[in-house]
């Protein structure tokens, strides 16, 4: 029944990426390079209404980390309450992510979009701040839990390890032992210092006149410095007192085991990885890879481990798309007294670097299908748009990135594997 569901699923999904004239997001596309709004037509009776703050980790002070997701978290919910004030009940979300945050607001069809832009107006320049110690005291206890959770605590360690005093040594929500000690001059240094830079992403419901809504926000809102995203992506540059650049390089095979109060084992695998922007051929090379080791359905470590063996409560795997370094994280845990058992298999089946050709082309056209998924909704195609637009490049929107999965040869895709997979890290947390 659940393969049924899965069938049918991606059989709709298929049919609703094909709805998508990419001539229209072209057009939206160019739009957008000139100035900051990417503004587009879809079949959806909801509105996806988006701003995004090009504001990541790299922009905090480092004694100071977590009063972004302070500063955005208390906007949203001020945005929420003056959307219910009006009688428009949308659902708003926030996404704080390592190199941006994510303002997600969703608009039924028969709201006026355009009052919602201008009530959202009010909260765009920062003019005032406030600071409500009810709400860090929330947000400490929040972020605490979370980092808690054994899979973020890991992820936490190893990159605390991996990249030391480089920004991305926190996850995306800071330091919470901070949040309690923030005051509102720090909400100005971080803003002030800065400067006030979004961009605008709007998916309109069918009945909407796109040319109209580009209009508006383009005259209503303020428009970006143009050499912001330069002076925000030259982390080379943050050197010294501040930060210092540091790529995940993973020359030498090395295992670093500790041991933990639990009934669960944890092992967590960590490669080099290619940055997208540098070498755009490899950076499809590790996707198609990717969904060969751990596609959640059918990857060779999933089948292995979960489908054949029952070893693993559960696997996962992560290879953020990063603009100035990246890495690839392949975790999974075990009932303890299965640890001996799932490593040996992990390990044979990483170091076995002979993919043959019927795997790699399988792998790509499940590759293929999952970005198909990007379509299904106007809210998942906002998300998969995101960080395009951060970059300012297309190739990796769903509209463009399915085209390259079949330009890629399977030695490629070998060469790939040998050259990022021969060396890892490993860390094992040994319950017991």
């Amino acid at each position: 029944m659940e393969m049924v569901k899965y069938v049918l699923f991606l059989f709709f999904s298929l049919i609703f990426s094909y709805c998508y004239d990419i001539k229209e997001f072209d057009r939206a596309w160019e739009r957008f390079l000139y100035s900051d709004v990417f503004v587009m037509k879809t079949n959806s009776y909801v509105t996806s209404l988006n701003v995004i703050y090009p504001l990541g980790l790299v922009d905090e002070n480092r004694n100071k980390v977590g009063i972004r997701y302070v500063f955005f978290y208390s906007l949203s919910k001020k945005i929420e309450q003056e959307l219910t004030n009006n009688d428009l009940f949308c659902k708003v979300r926030l996404e704080v992510s390592n190199d941006y945050v994510h303002l997600k607001i969703s608009i039924p069809y028969n709201y006026d979009l355009l009052r919602i832009l201008n009530l959202l107006k009010n909260y765009m320049d920062f003019g005032s701040f406030e600071l409500d110690r009810d709400l860090l005291e929330f947000l400490e206890v929040e972020v605490r839990d979370y980092y808690s959770q054994s899979l973020n605590s890991i992820l936490f360690y190893f990159r605390q390890n991996v990249f030391s005093s480089h920004p991305y040594s926190f996850l995306s929500f800071g330091n919470p032992k901070n949040y309690r000690h923030f005051d509102v001059k720090d909400l100005e240094d971080f803003i002030k210092g800065r400067g006030i830079v979004y961009y605008f992403l709007v998916l309109l419901d069918k009945t909407k006149d796109d040319s109209e809504v580009y209009r508006y926000i383009v005259r209503n809102f303020k428009k970006n410095s143009n050499d912001y995203p330069k002076r925000l992506y030259s982390l080379a540059s943050f050197t010294g007192e501040r930060y210092y650049y540091r790529k995940v390089d993973i020359v030498k095979t090395r295992t670093f085991t500790f041991n933990i109060k639990s009934e669960a084992s944890y092992f967590l695998y960590i490669f080099t990885a290619p940055e997208f922007y540098k070498n755009f051929d490899e950076y499809i090379c590790m996707l198609i890879i990717d969904n060969l080791l751990n596609d959640t359905m059918d990857g060779i470590i999933w089948r292995e481990l979960r489908q054949r063996r029952g070893l693993v409560y559960s696997i996962y795997s992560e290879y953020p798309l990063l603009r100035w370094t990246s890495y690839y994280v392949i975790f999974t845990s075990c009932y303890h007294t299965k640890q001996g058992e799932v490593k040996r298999i992990m390990n044979k089946i990483i170091e076995n670097h002979f993919l043959n050709d019927e795997e790699i082309m399988y792998s790509k056209q499940k590759l293929y299908e999952r970005t198909s998924l990007g379509f299904i909704s106007s809210e998942m195609l906002a998300d998969n748009l995101v960080q395009a637009l951060i970059y300012k490049d297309k190739r990796i929107t769903p509209f463009y990135l399915k085209n390259y999965i079949f330009s890629v040869t399977e030695d490629q895709v070998r060469n790939v594997y040998k050259k990022y997979f021969m060396n890892y890290y490993l860390f094992i947390f040994q319950g017991g």
